[in-house]
């Protein structure tokens, strides 16, 4: 029930991202925007990072507002009292990529023309998030079928430490089972280059942290840790990286200027370019053997 000094908005507030269905539930500070919640495929609005007894009716309680059309991505963002407008054409996202450590949230749309959208989130609830990530890849992807349904798979396999690297892969076949698997690579200690670096690393060791490689005829998907470089190694961080193959426009590969026997592999999509950081598998097997880069 809504007191006097409470307001709908306030009542219904708290950490999770709630879909907008009509009018009503829009956010105060984003009606004025003009935007019709029945025009769109999916709205999301995306709370504010603060506690609710640190919340009172008169602030304004979230910080983005997300809808999704058959064309476009529309994200507003709050900045104080107001907020700026940013919208993104399906056919101009080259990669989207969607981190959680702990309770933070990081969901980042990359374009085409190098630019970058990225909402911050609670990520007690990201469910909404995976949500729009799948909606946004049934928009920006070509048409067409993807691939063998059951292509021959040997799944991966990883340590202890990575099971949940290993179980977001087993949820994302189990989804999409035309994926095939491109390379594996298991966290390893590594050894950087300079004198300096290495005797700094036997009292504070750099992990350079597992990954799982797969694609399918339309897209590319990397599983991975927010961050691919840590001292102390990173369990509770879990981070996927999709790209869609038709905005590729290059894939580079070459070696880390820092650390040894680590690959760096390039993938440009127009003015978007991705580093993803490799130390074993088939695909840096192949590399060093001289093949050519094939993803």
């Amino acid at each position: 029930m809504t007191s006097a000094d409470s307001t709908p908005e306030f009542d219904r507030f708290g950490p999770w991202i709630d879909e907008v269905r009509t009018f009503d539930e829009m956010p105060r500070l984003y009606r004025r925007a003009g935007l019709d919640p029945s025009a769109y495929r999916l709205v999301l609005k995306v709370p504010r990072d603060i506690e609710r007894r640190n919340a009172h009716p008169g602030m304004h309680l979230y910080d983005y507002l997300i809808a999704v059309d058959e064309e476009t991505l529309t994200v507003l963002t709050r900045r104080d009292d107001g907020y700026d407008t940013h919208r993104v054409a399906h056919d101009r996202i080259a990669a989207i990529a969607d981190s959680v450590r702990l309770l933070s949230g990081l969901l980042t749309v990359h374009t085409v023309d190098g630019q970058r959208l990225t909402v911050r989130y609670n990520a007690s609830a990201n469910g909404p998030v995976r949500e729009l990530m799948t909606l946004l890849r049934r928009w920006y992807l070509p048409a067409g079928v993807p691939g063998d349904d059951e292509p021959y798979r040997v799944d991966p396999v990883l340590s202890r430490a990575d099971t949940g690297l290993l179980t977001d892969y087993h949820r994302m076949i189990t989804q999409e089972p035309g994926m095939r698997v491109i390379n594996v690579a298991e966290r390893r200690v590594v050894t950087p280059h300079s004198p300096l670096g290495r005797l700094r690393d036997r009292v504070w060791p750099t992990v350079l942290h597992a990954s799982i490689v797969v694609a399918d005829d339309r897209e590319i998907q990397i599983i991975h840790r927010r961050d691919w470089f840590t001292g102390a190694g990173d369990d509770l961080s879990l981070a996927r990286t999709v790209l869609a193959r038709s905005r590729i426009t290059g894939i580079q590969v070459r070696a880390h200027d820092r650390y040894r026997d680590v690959q760096i592999l390039t993938i440009q999509a127009g003015g978007t370019h991705l580093e993803f950081f490799l130390a074993g598998g088939s695909l840096v097997e192949s590399i060093l053997s001289g093949d050519a880069v094939s993803i």
